[in-house]
This record gives structure tokens, sequence and C-alpha cells, in this order.
């Protein structure tokens, strides 16, 4: 039986939408590739929606039952452009440097849709970037679960650095069986199975290069509600989490319930009740997203009190005053002071 030992975060039921377009292309249906995991084409359209590891072990089962094709996480991996992302991919987007969004990924894995964690460094005159505590899982799934997340990174560098982005080499763990062309035609380089490290060999002078839609301000932004998310996720509920990521969905808009509540697919009243159950509100929500974000910007930035007051969804900089005040007690001038 297939099961993760290692904990992990529950991935957002669109993840799974990039398999599906692979598998229609090769001629499966959703309903084959969703068989015994209780979850519906309809349900993985739906913003908000989580699933569980054993949901999403029992799909990638059924993808590899169904194709026949032990390098199939290549093809998996391979449509994972920034944007599928949602938040972490706009920052990733955004980032200043290479360096920059390796430290990023690094630091944000769980938004990634992946079982594993991330890390980068650099020797002499390669970098590198590698998976790290991966999920004790059948090898079948093992290796798929590593060719989608090394074509992923590699898919993901390549659209944020542009045609400057080329591998050097490739490690693999796994032993690349039946099928081992694959690899060399996807990352044109040399791959090397069996190694210690699952990584992607790249020349360190990539680091410093900036990035082709590098934009301070707004990855300066889009970091920090990153951030909030990683604190915040799993403090609570899953309703409250799924509130927590309609809330951040939009960088600068802080939508009314309404406008939630239907993308989780219930009425307003609905959610006030169940928010209820879990000792909270909506209004308690969007104040502590707010919060958070107002610290953020106060203590690390030098972003004038209009700015910040616009980036939190305020009409005026006295409004964010009268609500910091709320919060904090003091002033927010006052505690960019302190």
């Amino acid at each position: 039986m297939n099961k993760i030992i290692t904990p992990s975060p529950l991935h957002p039921a669109k993840s799974l939408l990039p398999a599906l377009e692979v598998m229609a292309a090769r001629g499966f249906s959703s309903d084959a590739c969703l068989e015994h995991t209780r979850l519906t084409r309809a349900q993985l359209e739906r913003e908000g929606v989580t699933i569980s590891a054993s949901q999403e072990l029992q799909f990638y089962t059924n993808v590899l039952e169904l194709s026949g094709d032990e390098s199939i996480g290549l093809e998996l991996g391979d449509v994972f452009v920034p944007e599928r992302y949602g938040l972490f991919g706009y920052a990733l987007l955004a980032a200043e440097t290479f360096e920059h969004a390796l430290a990023l990924a690094e630091n944000f894995g769980p938004m990634t849709f992946s079982f594993f964690g991330f890390r980068y460094g650099q020797s002499d005159r390669d970098a590198w970037f590698e998976l790290t505590n991966g999920p004790e899982v059948s090898p079948g799934l093992s290796r798929l679960f590593i060719d989608r997340a090394v074509a992923a990174a590699a898919r993901t560098f390549s659209a944020i650095l542009g045609d400057r982005f080329r591998l050097h080499h490739v490690l693999l763990p796994h032993e690349g069986k039946n099928g081992s062309e694959n690899y060399f035609d996807l990352f044109q380089c040399p791959v090397s199975f069996q190694s210690q490290h699952a990584r992607l060999v790249f020349d360190a002078s990539l680091l410093d290069q900036p990035l082709l839609q590098s934009n301070r301000e707004s990855s300066l932004h889009l970091e920090q509600q990153c951030q909030l998310i990683m604190a915040r996720l799993g403090g609570q509920g899953r309703l409250v989490n799924s509130v927590r990521l309609q809330v951040l969905s939009r960088p600068g808009v802080f939508p009314e319930i309404d406008v939630v509540a239907e993308a989780l697919g219930m009425s307003a009243r609905t959610l006030r009740r169940r928010l209820m159950s879990e000792n909270t509100s909506y209004r308690e929500i969007v104040d502590e997203l707010r919060y958070g974000l107002a610290l953020e910007y106060l203590g690390s930035t030098a972003l004038p009190m209009d700015e910040i007051s616009r980036l939190l969804g305020y009409t005026g900089s006295a409004n964010f005053s009268h609500a910091f005040r709320r919060w904090a007690g003091l002033s927010p001038s006052a505690w960019r002071r302190r």
C-alpha cells in the first residue's frame, strides 16, 4: 500500500488538472484517472478545495497504471509553467534575480504542489538545485514524483530566465530504465541515473541574472503574501485555510464574503455559520491577514503610508491608520519608529 511517511501539506485539488490534460492528450478520461479517489472533475475546478495525500497517491497510481509509461513524470512536470502555481508562481516571475527565485523556491516549497523540499547551492563554476526530503512511496511512484518535480523546475526556470537557462547536467536517483532516451530529449544535456541526489546543475553565472518579468515592488508584496500563507496554513481548520487562500489570491484586493463564499461553492450565510463553528469570522480572518501584511510592510520596507494603505485595500491612509490603532494600540508611524 502506498503511503507518505514524511509530513506533507494538503495540496489544492486544481493541482491535478495539468496531469488530467496530459492524460486526456493520451486518450484517457478524467473518470478513469480519478477512479477510487472519491473526486470528480467538477471538484478539481473549484477554488479552495484541497485533497488528501491518499487521494493524490491513488490518482497518480491510476496515471501510472493507465499510461504504462514509467517515465511519464517528465511529461507531467513539463506542463508546469509559473502561472500554474498561483501566488507563488507570480512571486517567482517578479523576483529580481535567478538566485532570488531559487531562494523563494527553497523557502516556499510547499506552495509548489510537490511532496519535496528544495535546496540550491554553488560549487566553483556550477550551481545546482535539488530535491530534498522525498516521500516514502513505492518505487514507481517515487520515480514519477522525482521526474515530475525536476521537469517542472526545469520548465519553470526556462520560463523566468528565457533562453539563458541551459542545463549542464541532470542527476537522478533512480535507474531510468524503459525510457532513458526521454530524459535526454527533455533536458538536452547529460543525465546520470542512480545518483545520490535529484539535482539540476547549471552555470553559476546565472544566479545574478535578472529575470524577464522582474518587478521589485510586486516581488516584495507577493513574497510577503507567501510568507503569510506559510505562517498561517495548518494553524486552524481546513475551511479557514481555504478562506485565507481566497482572500490572498488577488494581491491588493480583499473581497467581500459573498465573493469568497461563491468561490468556495456555498452561500455567505453558510460560510459565516461554518466559520463560527471554527471559532472565527470572516472579518477576523481579513483583519488577521491585513495586520500581518501591515507589520511586514512597516517593519521591513520604506514604503510610504499611502502605498501601504493601497496594498492593504484601504481607500486612504486615515482608514488604514484607524484600523492599525485598533489592532496594535498605536499608530502605524509610531509602530514603525519603535
